[in-house]
C-alpha cells in the first residue's frame, strides 16, 4: 500500500511567519534574497543585472530597518518577548544580515541587564517583607518563650534571612560592575539590615559588604554632590542673615533650570544652612520632577512614532538636570545604538560611513 502512496509528505510544510509583517511581504524578502545572492555569484554581472542588484539590496535594507524599529518599540514598552521574537523570525528570512544578527546581539545582552535588574528588585522586596517579619518572630518569642517549635522556627527564618542577604550581595555586585550604583546600594542596605545584630555574619563577608556599600555610597555622591551636601547640613541658627534670592526666585519664574542649578550651589557656598534655600530647593527640584516627567513622557511618544533622533535630543536636554536617573540613561544609550544601526543600513555596501 505504501507503493501507491505519491511520493510527497502528506503533511503540508509552511514557511514561518513573522509577527508584525504580512506572510506576502515575508515571502518576497525569502525570494529577493535568494534572487540577491545569485546575482553575487556572478563574475561579470550586466549592467541591468547590477541595477537589479542595488534594488535588491535597497528593499533588503528597508525590510531590515523596518524590523528593528518595530523590534525597538516593543521593547520600549517592555514586551522583550515579543521583541525577541521578531528579531529572530528576521534572521530566520535573512540568515545572511549581518545588521540583524548585530542588533539581535545587542538586544539581548539589554534583555540579559534588564532581567537581572528585575530579579534583583524582586529580592529587595522579599528581604523587605523578611525586615518586617523580624519583629514578628521576636514577639512570639516573648509569646512563647523558647521552646521547640518556636526556636524551629527561628532557625529556619534566620536561614531565610541569610539566604536574601547573600542573594543580595550577589546581585549588587553585579549591579556594581554595571554601574547601577543607586539599586545597588538599595540591596546593600537591605542585606546589612538583614544581618543586624543576632545574625552571626562572616567576617570577610560583612568586610566585602561594607566595602561594595561604601563603593556605592561614593559613585552617587560624585554623581549628585549638591544633594549630598544638602543632606549633611548642620543645624540651623536661631537667626539666619538675609541672602540675595531675589534674582534665583526670577530665573525659576523663567523655568531656566541650568541657570537656576547653578544659582542655587553659589548661594548655598555663602549660606549653606539658610532656611530660604531650603524653600527654594524643594520648588526648583519639584520643577526638576515635573520636567523630567515630561521629557520622559515625550521622549518614549516620539520614540514610538519612529522620531529617533527627536526623541533623543529631549532626553539628552532633561539628562544635563537628572545625570543620575537611570531611566533617561538607558533610553539615551538604545536610541543612540538604533540610531548607529539605522545609520549602516543606510550606508550603501563598501562604503565608509
Amino acid at each position: 500500500m505504501a507503493a501507491l502512496l505519491p511520493a510527497c509528505s502528506l503533511v503540508p510544510t509552511t514557511q514561518p511567519t513573522l509577527e508584525g509583517f504580512p506572510a506576502e511581504t515575508v515571502q518576497v524578502v525569502r525570494q529577493q534574497s535568494a534572487e540577491l545572492e545569485q546575482l553575487q555569484s556572478l563574475n561579470t554581472p550586466s549592467p541591468s543585472q547590477q541595477r537589479q542588484l542595488r534594488q535588491l539590496r535597497r528593499e533588503l535594507q528597508r525590510f531590515e530597518r523596518e524590523v528593528l524599529e518595530s523590534a525597538s518599540r516593543l521593547e520600549r514598552k517592555n514586551e522583550w518577548y515579543r521583541a525577541a521574537q521578531q528579531l529572530e523570525g528576521a534572521i530566520a528570512v535573512l540568515p545572511t544580515s549581518p545588521v540583524l544578527t548585530a542588533a539581535y546581539g545587542e538586544f539581548q545582552e539589554r534583555r540579559k541587564l534588564r532581567g537581572e535588574r528585575v530579579r534583583m528588585e524582586i529580592a529587595i522586596h522579599q528581604g523587605e517583607q523578611l525586615l518586617k517579619d523580624i519583629d514578628a518572630y521576636k514577639r512570639l518569642q516573648q509569646l512563647q518563650g523558647r521552646d521547640v517549635l518556636t526556636w524551629v522556627e527561628l532557625k529556619n527564618f534566620n536561614r531565610k534571612r541569610r539566604a536574601s542577604a547573600e542573594e543580595l550581595q550577589k546581585y549588587a555586585e553585579l549591579a556594581l560592575l554595571r554601574k547601577d550604583y543607586g539599586l545597588a546600594q538599595s540591596g546593600l542596605k537591605v542585606a546589612k539590615a538583614l544581618y543586624s545584630d543576632d545574625l552571626v555574619q562572616d567576617k570577610e563577608n560583612k568586610q566585602q559588604l561594607e566595602q561594595s556599600l561604601a563603593e556605592a555610597n561614593r559613585q552617587l555622591r560624585k554623581r549628585n554632590p549638591r544633594r549630598t551636601k544638602v543632606v549633611a547640613r548642620k543645624p540651623l541658627p536661631t537667626k539666619a542673615q538675609p541672602i540675595p534670592t531675589a534674582e534665583l526666585e526670577r530665573t525659576l519664574d523663567n523655568g531656566d533650570l541650568p541657570s537656576a542649578r547653578q544659582q542655587l550651589t553659589e548661594l548655598e557656598q555663602q549660606a549653606p544652612d539658610h532656611p530660604e534655600l531650603q524653600t527654594l530647593q524643594a520648588r526648583f527640584d519639584s520643577m526638576v520632577s515635573a520636567q523630567l516627567e515630561t521629557a520622559l513622557q515625550r521622549g518614549n511618544e516620539l520614540y514610538s512614532q519612529g522620531e529617533i533622533e527627536q526623541a533623543l535630543a529631549v532626553w539628552r536636554e532633561a539628562h544635563t538636570l537628572a545625570p543620575e536617573n537611570m531611566e533617561l540613561r538607558g533610553n539615551i544609550s538604545r536610541a543612540e545604538r538604533v540610531l548607529e544601526n539605522l545609520r549602516a543600513l543606510s550606508t550603501p555596501n563598501g562604503a565608509k560611513p
